[in-house]
């Protein structure tokens, strides 16, 4: 109370000082203040019926249509009417405490006589000010003008009856009859954000923007929201390709991997190619409001504070960020502070992370008791002794399966997940000073017991307007807590035994199960190592400050400056006590004795830190000659320097789990010793951009960018990128006059452009050295030798060509969009052989090639588009082809696929990872399979020539297919949208199809040998679908101790379809709300996202951690 009592003395004090001194009116003394924002007519009139006492009458049919926007403080009511009526067609009288308000006798203003004047004010609608730079023009004719300071504008010599065409960037459009007085209200859309780009350093309007770029506005991420920024990505846009991670599944602390049109970096070798990540090099820029950004920092942002986010994805989008644009960019821009009153929004959400096992079908006790004994596991070897054992085990078991034993084990790791989110966001202030503060909490829990990952973001924007200087900052400070599950990997619960029971009669975890019959063997309960205090935690602290300050040199000149600071610090802690099952003496025989006893318990400690600078200065001019050429010029320096630093090291020997401080350890690990790294990068870039329009209709656009990078020897520090492109609105053109509105918009464009990449590790191009501290003479330490650097290794160069058709027909009532692209990397850096001599069997060098090209189609429609009854049906999909090749690769990466088929392990049960020439980067190489044999149960292959065989050999791997996980030739998405009243409902869908996909899940669960069967469960497919007899046709072998290799058997086609997301949202606003609470508007959310997914092929999804179904559930006030 004491708070509200505070701001609201603040404000009556600022109301006094701010505003202009009035003079008495001669009225009843009734003074009103009212600000409207695009309020429909009867509702501004009942709004000042209740602020003045007065009655007003008015017929409800005649102001339907009108709407209102303006503000009035300490005014007269009499006042207050004419700025609600100001350019509308109606009269009003004032009889004693009514007010009458008439539409006037010929329904409307006269319409202008042949050569008169029409004057007018352009005002946005969401805010009621005035807007600058408008575009008035008179349809069919040359007459145009803009808008002033003030929004107005005139225009002479208009002719009777004619139109106004009236647009802004960023807003809609309007149409409207030329009257002598005119209040024209735009609005803007997030449907329309596409007519404006924001590419991070220019801002191009889309009518002559010859790039490639998808903008998502503020509304479409509330409607597609997923557990993190980047999964409402994903749902939004199906451009931002984020394969599915079938391993950590719904993990909220994973971070997931993505690439825009294709992957086009490739490994230096062939085991970098089986072992690492497989896309991390392919990862996008992200900028934000100009200035670089984490992957991370991008996942966790708070989204009701980003205002847009456009993806960038050809080279005439990306080649102004030169030598880092090759992968796309992905442009966040943030909310801006509104001028006017004190602006308040609050948010309320609670989230559920249920998990999804759908994908998983084990069998029960009895079914698996059932299939040990039909494949012998309890037969004996004729030993009486041994035969008693077999007995009693199966006894045993067999009288805990009669008496209701069933454990469901895959549920002990797992919960429903409930998270809570709150948001509060302050803005105000007035033109010359507007700031805007938020403050956020995001609690995620997992699917899996003790996962989650919690951040706090807090921003404030301030900007100071003073004659033609604008002066903006921006500092967030964030802090990120994240907690794996202490469950360790989901599939240790997937794998054991549905009839052995977790606890004992007293309630204690049992700690070994029995495993194969006769065996000394045993199992480990996971929930042992799970009810330990093991944690597995990290800490993460940001800080960003973004200054810029632009200064109007001319109107149509702007000189701009920015310099960005950032910095992180990190912190990970990873304990296992002595008592965890990774110390137990059997399988580790280091722990053996009285040593290794007192090395058990271990503490993985880790620390990093970085600090970056980014500066820029823009120069961008803007101007309109004789009112056809529209001239756009910019010019942009660029420096930035980021430090990072890290270590990390083990210490061991912990007497308690319950003394897990770090201080506590015996001494550090064995042999062990502390690892880091230290990287300082440096960069410089010079960038032009020139764009020319002739009449609205052809557009050319040029950039050329200069880059330098501390990275490269001191002999290609260097590079330019650059990118041209051309455009032709034909929609503007005379011949379509006839065709509009059937044809709305109709705009061909091309382009072509260089940009670059720098994915791989300095070491490449620097001849580096390690020191060993182990080794040492006297006090010098030696130094090892790493590898042979590179000086003349330079960037990867991506060549790109683009052509783009988008559209929109009937009013805007569908809309459109289709480009086709090739895209060629070429230097990609790779190993090379050299003679041995020269104490190393390879370098870096730029030699490989890949190709990836295709196409992007959209389309949306309106199904039912009333705007009447305010009812509105939209529907819209996209599709996304592309073809991945590998063009070139070394001599060294071509040997190592010839060693790596000709030497593997021949128990491997996994696809080879190779690359090969006109091969995608991605393929799966196997083995061919002819089937299993009916007589014998036994598996056929083919070898390389054809030839049928028994024996597996890795030297008959062929190419099988694409991986679809990263290299699915065709996907989308397509969503359905209703409107009605305050109501929203959308749901999105995803697909895929054209990839394949080597179900593991069938070695790992289904063709086992009968060793694996006793002592793991495994799918009911294991049971009924197996080879058991002669003439039996089926699609696995016989149960046998026999290894399964990798084979064509397991390939298959993964075409799949996913319910990614559904929305709805009611908005409650009414009159009596506002003026009882202050309450503008309150709305209600749910959102649903990855609620079902439907493959072609049967594989068990989730692997080391499930997938869950996200809910959430929002309420938001607008005060």
């Amino acid at each position: 109370m004491e708070k509200c009592r505070l701001m609201s003395l603040v404000m009556l004090l600022c109301s006094l000082l701010l505003t202009p001194p009035v003079q008495a009116q001669n009225d009843d003394g009734k003074r009103v203040t009212m600000e409207l924002k695009g309020e429909n007519l009867s509702a501004a009139l009942k709004k000042l019926e209740g602020l003045s006492g007065y009655k007003i009458l008015f017929s409800y049919d005649d102001v339907s249509k009108y709407q209102v926007s303006g503000q009035v403080k300490d005014a007269t009511v009499e006042a207050a009417l004419k700025m609600i009526l100001k350019g509308k067609p109606f009269e009003y009288v004032i009889d004693g405490r009514f007010i009458n308000v008439n539409l006037l006798k010929n329904g409307s203003q006269k319409p202008v006589g042949r050569d008169k004047k029409v004057s007018g004010m352009v005002i946005s609608k969401e805010d009621g000010l005035p807007v600058i730079g408008a575009s008035v023009r008179v349809m069919g004719t040359n007459l145009g003008a803009a808008t002033d300071v003030e929004g107005r504008f005139t225009l002479n010599n208009v002719e009777d009856g004619a139109k106004l065409q009236v647009s802004y960037i960023g807003m809609k459009t309007q149409t409207v009859e030329a009257l002598p007085s005119m209040e024209i209200l735009l609005e803007s859309d997030s449907e329309t954000l596409d007519d404006v780009v924001v590419t991070g350093i220019f801002r191009k309007a889309r009518e002559s923007y010859t790039g490639a770029a998808t903008t998502i506005g503020q509304e479409k991420l509330k409607m597609y929201k997923g557990q993190n920024l980047l999964q409402t990505l994903r749902n939004a846009d199906a451009s931002l390709n984020i394969p599915m991670n079938n391993m950590m599944g719904s993990d909220p602390n994973s971070l997931p991997q993505m690439n825009i049109r294709g992957t086009s970096s490739l490994p230096l070798s062939i085991d970098e190619l089986n072992e690492t990540t497989k896309q991390s090099v392919n990862t996008p820029l992200i900028i934000m409001d100009g200035f670089e950004i984490s992957l991370t920092k991008l996942m966790d942002y708070n989204d009701e504070e980003i205002e847009s986010i456009t993806i960038l994805k050809d080279a005439s989008a990306t080649a102004i960020y030169g030598s880092r644009g090759a992968n796309g960019v992905i442009v966040v821009e943030t909310k801006q502070p509104e001028p006017g009153k004190l602006k308040m929004t609050a948010t309320a959400g609670i989230t559920f992370e249920v998990p999804d096992l759908t994908s998983y079908d084990l069998l029960n006790a009895r079914d698996k008791l059932e299939l040990e004994r039909m494949v012998g596991l309890y037969e004996s070897d004729g030993k009486p002794t041994t035969t008693m054992e077999y007995e009693q085990l199966y006894k045993s078991r067999l009288k805990d399966v009669l008496s209701g034993v069933e454990t469901d084990w895959m549920s002990k790791p797992l919960r429903t997940g409930i998270g809570q989110n709150y948001n509060v966001r302050l803005e105000g202030g007035r033109d010359e000073f507007r700031w805007g503060t938020s403050l956020s909490w995001k609690d995620t829990q997992g699917a899996m017991k003790g996962s989650s990952r919690r951040v706090f973001n807090g921003d404030i924007t301030l900007m100071y307007t003073y004659k033609n200087l604008l002066f903006r900052n921006y500092t967030n400070i964030s802090n990120t807590l994240s907690d794996e599950s202490p469950y360790g990997s989901f599939s240790n619960y997937v794998q054991q035994q549905p009839y052995n029971k977790p606890y004992d009669e007293n309630g204690n975890v049992i700690r070994y199960f029995d495993t194969t019959a006769g065996s000394s063997a045993q199992s480990q309960n996971p929930l042992y190592d799970a009810m330990l205090n093991t944690f597995d935690k990290s800490r993460t602290l940001g800080l960003i400050n973004n200054f810029s300050i632009e200064w109007r040199i001319l109107p149509e000149l702007i000189l701009r400056g920015q310099l960005g600071l950032s910095t992180t610090r990190g912190t990970s802690d990873l304990f296992y006590p002595a008592e965890h099952s990774m110390f137990n003496e059997t399988d580790n025989l280091e722990y053996a004795g009285l040593e290794g006893i007192s090395r058990k318990g271990s503490y993985t400690y880790g620390t990093s830190d970085s600090f970056t600078y980014d500066g820029r200065l823009t120069l961008s001019y803007s101007k309109t000659f004789k009112d056809v050429h529209q001239l756009y010029a910019g010019l942009d320096y660029s420096v930035s320097e980021s430090k990072t630093r890290d270590y990390s090291f083990v210490a061991e020997g912990f007497s308690n789990e319950d003394l897990s401080f770090i201080t506590n350890a015996l001494q550090y690990q064995k042999g062990g010793a502390p690892t880091g790294s230290q990287i300082i990068d440096r960069r410089i870039g010079f960038t032009g951009n020139v764009n020319y329009t002739y009449d609205n209709r052809y557009f050319i656009d040029g950039s050329y960018r200069i880059d330098g990078s501390s990275q490269f020897g001191a002999d290609k520090r260097y590079a330019p990128f650059w990118s041209v492109g051309v455009g032709w609105n034909l929609h503007h053109e005379k011949f379509m006059e006839g065709l509009t509105p059937a044809i709305s918009n109709l705009r061909l464009k091309a382009s072509y452009g260089v940009t670059g990449a720098m994915d791989f590790n300095q070491a490449a191009v620097e001849t580096m050295y390690n020191y060993l501290s182990a080794d040492r003479y006297l006090s010098w330490s030696a130094a090892h030798l790493q590898g042979l650097g590179n000086k003349n290794l330079t960037w990867q160069e991506t060549r790109e060509s683009n052509i783009g058709l988008e559209f929109s027909l009937f009013d805007y009532r569908i809309t459109g969009s289709f480009d086709w692209y090739i895209k060629d990397t070429e230097g990609l850096v790779s190993h090379m052989n050299i003679p041995l001599a020269m104490g190393f069997s390879s370098y870096s060098a730029n030699v490989g090639k890949v190709r990836n090209s295709g196409f992007e189609a959209s389309l949306s429609a309106y199904i039912i588009r009333d705007m009447e009854r305010d009812f509105s049906w939209m529907v819209s999909g996209q599709l996304i082809y592309n073809k991945n090749e590998v063009i070139k690769l070394s001599d060294a990466i071509k040997a190592q696929n010839d060693e790596y088929v000709s030497t593997g392990d021949l128990s491997n049960t996994s696809p080879a990872n190779l690359l090969y020439e006109g091969r995608p980067q991605y393929g799966i190489y196997v083995v061919r399979s002819l089937g299993i044999d009916p007589a014998t149960g036994k598996e056929i292959y083919l070898d390389k020539n054809g030839n049928p065989t028994t024996v597996w050999n890795t030297a008959d791997r062929v190419y099988a297919g694409v991986d679809a996980t990263y290299g699915s030739p065709y996907r989308g998405n397509a969503s359905t949208m209703i409107r009605w009243k305050d109501f929203t409902l959308n749901v999105s869908f995803g697909y895929q199809w054209g990839g394949q996909t080597y179900n593991s899940t069938l070695i790992d669960r289904v063709e086992v040998t009968n060793l694996t069967i006793g002592r793991q469960n495994v799918d009911q497919r294991v049971f009924s679908d197996r080879w058991q007899k002669p003439g039996d046709k089926t699609f696995f072998k016989g149960y046998s101790n026999e290894a399964t290799y990798a084979t064509s058997r397991f390939v298959m086609d993964d075409n799949w379809f996913d319910i990614q997301s559904v929305s709805l949202q009611y908005r409650y606003s009414t009159a009596r709300l506002q003026q009882a609470t202050g309450l503008q508007s309150i709305l209600f959310g749910v959102n649903m996202s990855d609620l079902w997914h439907f493959s072609s092929i049967k594989y068990e999804r989730g692997t080391s951690y499930p997938f869950a179904r996200n809910i959430q559930g929002s309420v938001t006030f607008l005060f």
